[in-house]
């Protein structure tokens, strides 16, 4: 796979399901166990060893915060991170929104919205990435937290007002909508009625499954005028 790929990520969300018994960490020259819980981040190393840490840029880094950043120090930062990448990777887990801070004031939605957008940088022009989402399970190791399955209706529910805003506005926003109607909800019938598709973080890494949704997202954004792109942060 050729994609250079963006992760866009909460680096220390722990409200994942556990993936390793131990880990690692330098200190004074010396590997030690760190006993901690799991975070989002070791999700990352993982999707590094499947796609290749050659095919990838990272967002947040540890300890980073947008407090003292103006919005034209953002966009520059965000530059140099994502555009060289055709494809933005969103990890959506249980932990990746704090209330307690603006949207603005977090990495996830600018990098969202600097993906989304054509920006002309001097000689060149970035264009429009492809966005996937990525569900991880959660602490109790389910996807119920976002996904719910509905057998009657043979449909799924996405828990989406638990996401960011941007990540919400481009989803089920395909613009030529085709509903039906079960038990009083409406069910999207389009084969891709989101911008942003997700995915199940099992589905994606079962074998080479990763190929076909990362070509599936690209696939999506090449046909964006189907769509009510959000590319900005109210």
């Amino acid at each position: 796979m050729g994609r250079k790929v963006f992760v866009s990520y909460k680096y220390k969300d722990e409200k994942v399901a556990k993936i390793n018994d131990t880990y690692y960490e330098e200190v004074n020259g010396r590997m030690i166990n760190n006993l901690r819980n799991t975070r989002v981040r070791d999700y990352v190393d993982k999707l590094q060893e499947k796609i290749g840490a050659g095919n990838i840029n990272l967002g947040e880094r540890d300890g980073e915060s947008l407090e003292n950043f103006s919005d034209e120090k953002i966009e520059t930062l965000l530059k140099q991170r994502i555009r060289q990448c055709s494809v933005t990777i969103v990890m959506i887990s249980k932990g990746m929104k704090e209330v307690v801070k603006s949207e603005k004031e977090q990495w996830i939605p600018w990098e969202v919205s600097y993906s989304l957008r054509t920006v002309p940088t001097g000689g060149y022009t970035k264009q429009m990435n492809a966005v996937l989402g990525i569900v991880l399970p959660d602490e109790n190791g389910t996807y119920e937290w976002y996904y719910t399955s509905n057998p009657n209706c043979n449909s799924i529910t996405h828990h989406k007002g638990q996401l960011f805003k941007i990540l919400r506005d481009n989803m089920f926003n395909i613009l030529k909508k085709e509903i039906r109607e079960c038990n009083g909800s409406q069910i999207h019938e389009n084969d891709e009625p989101s911008l942003i598709k997700t995915v199940k973080w099992g589905d994606f890494m079962n074998g080479n499954n990763h190929e076909f949704y990362i070509e599936k997202s690209i696939e999506i954004k090449d046909d964006e005028k189907s769509y009510d792109v959000h590319v900005n942060l109210d």
